[in-house]
């Protein structure tokens, strides 16, 4: 199987018009640098742009179906190649644990070069049910399609809830980014519909964990494993399944617990802890109590290394967020505190806490 990079701003247009090659999506309006960089590393023999489609002799990659990477920068990107059995063993599980059918209405507003948008325009296309694609700039204002179902970073979901009316709406899937406690309600009270947190990451084909459609969803975790083993081992977070890069199990470097019931929570990752006189501090958990000290937050995140950093957007006094962080620790009492119109993201749309500390520091 040869690779093609579809590389425009409608990719959906193009997803199935290549059967015979692997696919790998980029953003056509990332930073020029990360754009070539991915172009570069992804070895492909039919590349489709704005400009076009081009040609040439890239290598041979066996039953790959598909090839995903992480967010990275420019240049320290990791890339995965999953064969067509690996993709459709991700499909299978999302329809079942979903109970997907034809009857369903999709309305993807996740991009395709985000791994999260790229496995499920494959769901939809399995499933044979019809898709609306909008992009997130397009919420703003009513969307003429009744969805069934909805899957996106709670941020969108966010915007989703207080912009769309989706009467026919049966649930609501949060996935690639923790969901906030205080967002959840919202959601919950908005959509009036389960809200289903998720999680999966690149490593493993993008969907790992899921709180069930029936069944108690637990605020705050990632549910249950979704066709993959799972293991904590010294805090960390294990994988094991056919979905995964590698047969052999590895460590996610998520800090993760799990609860009496056995659904898993995600601390944060092991890179992102903070320690703080020598004491050590989850940040998800710091940003959850922040919501729920001032459910005025838009978005909160704490960042720092030996001294605690935070920037956040909503109106809100930054004295209202020293206070609270203070009244978590007086260890979280802030070095840095600021308030912002957004909190810078990284390529693939998701907080970076090293990020933020080299913008901030």
């Amino acid at each position: 199987m040869k690779r093609a990079v579809i590389c425009v701003p409608d990719p959906w247009n193009y997803f199935n018009q290549f059967p015979e090659y692997s696919l790998a999506i980029v953003n056509p309006d990332g930073n020029a640098n990360r754009k070539q960089y991915l172009l570069d590393n992804l070895d492909w023999s039919l590349l489709v742009t704005p400009d076009g489609i081009q040609h040439r002799a890239g290598g041979d990659y066996g039953d790959e179906k598909m090839v995903m990477y992480t967010s990275g920068t420019t240049g320290d990107s990791k890339f995965f190649s999953y064969s067509t059995t690996q993709v459709q063993h991700v499909v299978d599980n999302i329809i079942a644990s979903y109970e997907l059918t034809a009857n369903d209405r999709f309305l993807s507003v996740m991009p395709l070069w985000h791994g999260h948008g790229h496995i499920l325009n494959y769901v939809v296309t399995t499933a044979g049910m019809q898709v609306h694609h909008v992009r997130p700039s397009d919420l703003k204002k009513q969307i003429e399609f009744s969805p069934t179902w909805v899957s996106a970073i709670p941020d969108i979901l966010r915007v989703m809830s207080r912009t769309q009316k989706f009467p026919d709406l049966r649930f609501a899937r949060s996935a690639s980014v923790a969901l906030p406690n205080q967002v959840f309600d919202d959601l919950k009270r908005s959509f009036n519909t389960p809200i289903i947190e998720s999680f999966g990451m690149s490593e493993a084909c993008s969907h790992c964990f899921t709180n069930p459609l029936y069944g108690e969803q637990r605020i705050g975790t990632i549910g249950l494993p979704d066709g993959i083993d799972a293991d904590i081992r010294n805090g960390s977070l294990w994988l094991c399944g056919a979905q995964c890069h590698t047969a052999d199990w590895f460590d996610t470097e998520d800090l993760a617990e799990q609860d009496s019931a056995g659904y898993y929570k995600i601390l944060g990752r092991k890179s992102d802890r903070l320690t703080l006189h020598g004491i050590k501090l989850d940040p998800l958990s710091i940003e959850n109590q922040l919501y729920n000290h001032i459910p005025q937050l838009d978005e909160v995140v704490v960042f720092g290394e030996n001294k605690m950093m935070c920037v956040y957007t909503g109106d809100v006094l930054p004295s209202q967020v020293r206070q609270a962080l203070t009244d978590i620790s007086t260890y979280c009492n802030p070095k840095f505190l600021a308030q912002v119109e957004s909190i810078p993201k990284n390529t693939a749309g998701k907080v970076s806490r090293s990020l933020l500390k080299e913008i901030y520091n």
